[in-house]
């Protein structure tokens, strides 16, 4: 039986303690994500390829989770503990709900201009949950087919391929770009905390260039 262990391969080097509470749990799962799916790009392994799936999830879920938790706390934590305490009581909700709250606090009226970016967030959010949950909930990968011509290949299977993975890592770098947006126009409603840098979600970027290269050898 093989033992899949978590590990922290990168120091982080980070100013602040707030800055390291807020980054460490969603650098651990982004670790493990690359770390995969570097592994996938090399070998072509199904396994490896389950595993990036499942870490993309839980890095995205964390980072959104942490980044917003975070910036509550530093902007009403000393100025208005109502909304602190709330957001902490009710820390638990889904991402869907959290970001509609997270919105709500900072504008009174929420216009198409939060609201579509938003919606596109819990979507491709919503998007990776279901592959995430179709191999962790045990969910046939296979295709069948029978006598009569008839086939069919299973959900979880549809998405262990090239093209698949490579599409969803581009809707999760349109989410992360959205997320980035909507920092710059949260930015004026702030009054205590300044600068959101260190909340920016990083593009992921990767050359495909290795994977085409392992595919031609294999097709050699």
């Amino acid at each position: 039986m093989t033992h899949y262990n978590v590990e922290l391969n990168e120091k982080i080097s980070l100013v602040d303690s707030y800055e390291i509470e807020a980054e460490i749990d969603a650098l651990i799962y982004r670790n493990e994500f690359e770390k995969y799916f570097k592994s996938y790009k090399k070998d072509g392994s199904e396994t490896d390829l389950i595993f990036s799936y499942i870490f993309l999830q839980i890095y995205i879920e964390c980072f959104l989770h942490q980044r917003m938790r975070k910036i509550i706390e530093l902007e009403f934590k000393h100025t208005n503990e109502d909304i602190y305490k709330s957001w902490i009581k009710n820390d638990r909700r889904y991402i869907h709900q959290e970001l509609d709250h997270f919105v709500k606090i900072f504008f009174s009226s929420v216009s198409d201009q939060i609201k579509e970016p938003i919606d596109f967030i819990k979507k491709v959010f919503k998007k990776i949950s279901d592959i995430r949950n179709d191999f962790l909930h045990g969910h046939k990968i296979a295709t069948w087919s029978n006598s009569n011509g008839a086939s069919e290949i299973t959900p979880a299977r549809k998405v262990l391929t090239y093209d698949q993975i490579s599409f969803y890592i581009k809707e999760v770098n349109k989410l992360g770009s959205l997320w980035n947006e909507l920092l710059i126009k949260l930015s004026p409603k702030l009054k205590a905390l300044t600068g959101l840098n260190d909340f920016r979600f990083s593009i992921f970027e990767f050359s495909w260039s290795s994977y085409f290269k392992n595919v031609l050898k294999l097709l050699i």
